[in-house]
């Protein structure tokens, strides 16, 4: 099999690096070849491009080359180099159009918020510096990564910003190449980090009834109608991503994700304020 990949970002690194790792050969067509970062600090760089090209043994071409099995659409990340330089800068900084990006940048160094369009607690400033970040997206393939998405609670239309969100993208595609079992539908994720605190947001906008459930260091606000949910907002510390973003997989394959919010210490916030819903239904 041979794959060709349109764009180069975490989430087409991870898929070239699931397809090698299955004996696909991958060629990947990219105008902005560099190593593909995950996030701003505390998240890393993904692959280097020595690992994909020496390792790996992924080609990156100037244009395809012969036939392909499938072709698959990411996009090309151009002026991140900007935001990593305002993240050195020790400055509030707004990266236009992507206010969560923003948010993470001033929670890294305790800094005021830019008051822009994301709503997460904090002090809050209009004087900030302005830096760009595009999104240049390819196209007419068979597979998205970075596409046009719709959020399959709010119904919205979106394009993911979030490198994790990519990243499960690609395992779908993955999945779907493989002949493997893979979620069906997309659930817009936005989350800001800095200063060991995390804010994470699943689905489109807060609308609806709210339930709110403060549990140990999390806080939880789970909106929705008719026992189902329609958007969630997390508030806790960041060692607690990785039961976040595992429960946000979860939701991306099942209505009833929240319902298997279980640990040893028993019943989890999402549990608490999922089940409130559907208790609201029977009332």
């Amino acid at each position: 099999m041979r794959v060709l990949i349109r764009g180069l970002e975490a989430g087409s690194a991870y898929l070239a690096y699931l397809l090698r790792e299955s004996g696909v050969e991958v060629d990947i067509y990219t105008s902005n070849p560099a190593d593909p970062l995950l996030d701003i600090p505390p998240f890393e760089p993904l692959f280097t491009l020595e690992f994909l090209r020496e390792v790996l043994a992924v080609r990156f071409v100037e244009k395809p080359e012969g036939n392909y099995d499938a072709v698959v659409d990411s996009c090309d990340v151009v002026g991140f180099d900007g935001v990593k330089k305002a993240l050195g800068d020790k400055k509030p900084t707004y990266v236009v159009g992507d206010g969560w990006l923003s948010a993470s940048i001033s929670l890294h160094w305790s800094l005021p918020l830019p008051d822009v369009e994301v709503d997460v607690p904090g002090e809050r400033t209009g004087e900030f510096q302005e830096v760009g970040i595009k999104y240049r997206l390819y196209t007419g393939g068979q597979y998205s990564i970075c596409g046009s998405f719709r959020d399959s609670w709010g119904g919205c239309l979106y394009t993911p910003l979030r490198a994790l969100e990519r990243i499960s993208a690609a395992v779908d595609i993955y999945a779907s190449l493989m002949g493997l079992e893979a979620p069906k539908r997309r659930l817009r994720l936005e989350y800001a980090v800095g200063g060991g605190r995390a804010y994470v947001a699943i689905g489109c906008r807060p609308e609806g009834k709210v339930s709110k459930i403060n549990l140990g260091d999390v806080q939880t606000w789970m909106y929705g109608e008719e026992g189902g949910p329609r958007y969630v907002f997390i508030q806790a510390k960041a060692e607690h991503l990785p039961w976040v973003f595992a429960m946000y997989n979860l939701a991306r394959a099942v209505d009833s994700a929240f319902l298997y919010d279980f640990g040893a210490s028993g019943r989890g916030p999402l549990n608490y304020a999922y089940v409130g819903h559907l208790f609201r239904k029977l009332r």
